[in-house]
């Protein structure tokens, strides 16, 4: 310990610092500040401490051969702050087999609970909502309120950040429930937790000003108890909510101090997720330049840290704003990485959003075929999710592409498909484009486009799926209710 803490940058495996260490070294310092009002309270150290990931010791007296299925788990839970998920889920996934093997239905459920939370970690929210609904029954089966809380944030926020937004009143009510709790048990990492994603929720809405009440008990709490992590993190929603609204000095406060909480307590993805907003800030502001620097590093600490959910975030605004420059080429690549990175991670909404950039893209650079084929993609998504309407319009999109490549048979076509596509859904078909296709097709005359800069509006609506929660949980010492 004392070697980690006398080196520049506490490090841990090479590359791999621990962000326990990492806080106590920033509490440690705190302790010493000449301002007796900026010094930690004995609540700010206790928080510290007790949410750090810790390993049970073994029994002096113990066999050695044997297997500590409450020390293994919390090991799993270690290894996975340190971002060794390898070594994390071989710890989890044998913890799990020996409280099987005992028939330990609470010990099987904190399994459930960790892994839920290591891929948590990692932006694997698909994972997540699949676990925590497990380990959900499991509490409530064993009427553990604590576990049912954990349980129901991580199933709520999962669901979230996952886009669906038809269940966004079963997600409210989880977070609720475990708020409930949380406020109930004095558990104020918890209740900073369910706030923010509450307050999230709120900003996805347009709820602007009931959020930033939210976030400000949030605030106020992580404050008074020593959460610099959840404080962080709400600072970082705080941010993307001014934003939202124009207010870009506050957003740029708030980002900043969010920064500078996470460099120092050594969270790196969430600095990835926070260099991603700011620069959506400075590509507001019209500073491009300032903007692309933030997003490529933002790219790079989401590389090392094998996040795919930041990358794709990180790439998919760096491609913007090459676009937003008139990069063109330059933009083609991250945009193609992001499409693949949230295909995997199965988000058919994304994928659309950045097949639909890249079909205008390559038109502009008269690429047909290629122009045709994400056009191919943003229609079938559309068609999946039953939105007709889009349908249509995309149809229209993709008839535009084939008059301009001279394939006029192939876009009349297209249009007639539009056109009965409205018609069979209850869409009434735009008058102007009724006309326009009235014209006979080896004389058509077809409005000129000129590249277009991104619409930085709809990239800052979109800042709240490009929010993600804080990264924390109660860590225990045997498998007791967290």
């Amino acid at each position: 310990m004392r070697k980690i803490f006398e080196s520049p940058l506490p490090q841990v495996d090479g590359a791999s610092r621990l962000s326990d260490c990492l806080q106590v070294w920033e509490l440690s310092m705190r302790c010493w500040t000449v301002d007796p009002a900026q010094r930690p309270t004995a609540k700010m150290c206790k928080t510290t401490v007790t949410y750090l990931p810790r390993c049970t010791p073994t029994l002096a007296n113990a066999d050695p051969m044997i297997r500590s299925a409450a020390l293994l788990e919390n090991l799993g839970d270690l290894e996975s702050w340190k971002g060794n998920l390898e070594k994390s889920s071989a710890y989890l996934d044998e913890a799990m087999q020996l409280y099987q093997e005992e028939a330990d239905t609470k010990g099987i459920a904190s399994v459930l609970l960790k892994r839920a939370v290591a891929a948590f970690r990692i932006s694997d929210y698909g994972k997540v909502r699949a676990i925590a609904a497990t380990a959900l029954e499991h509490y409530r089966t064993l009427n553990d309120t604590l576990g049912i809380a954990a349980a129901s944030y991580y199933l709520g926020h999962s669901a979230l950040m996952m886009d669906e937004t038809e269940e966004v009143d079963k997600v409210l009510a989880l977070l609720q429930e475990s708020l409930k709790i949380r406020r109930m048990h004095s558990d104020d990492v918890g209740t900073v937790e369910c706030l923010e994603t509450i307050g999230q929720i709120q900003t996805a809405k347009g709820e602007f000003q009931e959020a930033l009440s939210t976030l400000a008990e949030a605030v106020e709490i992580a404050s008074r108890s020593g959460d610099r992590l959840g404080l962080a993190n709400v600072l970082n929603l705080a941010g993307v909510t001014h934003c939202a609204l124009s207010d870009f000095d506050k957003a740029t406060d708030a980002l900043s101090e969010a920064i500078t909480i996470n460099r120092n307590v050594g969270w790196e993805a969430e600095v990835s997720t926070n260099l991603t907003h700011m620069g959506v800030v400075k590509l507001s502001l019209g500073d491009s330049r300032a903007a692309e620097e933030l997003f490529q590093e933002s790219v790079s600490i989401a590389r090392q840290t094998r996040d795919r959910w930041r990358l794709a975030q990180g790439l998919e605004v760096l491609g913007l704003c090459f676009w937003n420059q008139s990069k063109l080429d330059e933009a083609a690549p991250p945009l193609e990485e992001a499409f693949l990175l949230w295909q995997e991670l199965s988000k058919p909404s994304e994928t659309k959003e950045i097949a639909n950039i890249l079909a205008q893209l390559r038109s502009l650079q008269r690429q047909w075929d290629s122009a045709l084929s994400w056009h191919d993609h943003v229609i079938a998504v559309s068609r999946g999710q039953n939105r007709y309407e889009e349908v249509a319009q995309y149809l229209i999109q993709k008839g535009d592409v084939l008059v301009k490549a001279r394939r006029f048979d192939e876009a009349a076509l297209h249009i007639e498909a539009a056109i009965a596509t409205c018609r069979d859904n209850g869409y009434s078909w735009p008058e102007e484009r009724a006309q326009l296709f009235a014209i006979p097709k080896t004389a058509m005359k077809w409005e000129g486009r000129v590249p277009l800069l991104y619409d930085i509006r709809k990239l800052q609506r979109r800042l709240p799926h490009l929010v993600t929660a804080s990264l924390k949980l109660p860590i225990l010492i045997s498998h007791e209710s967290p």
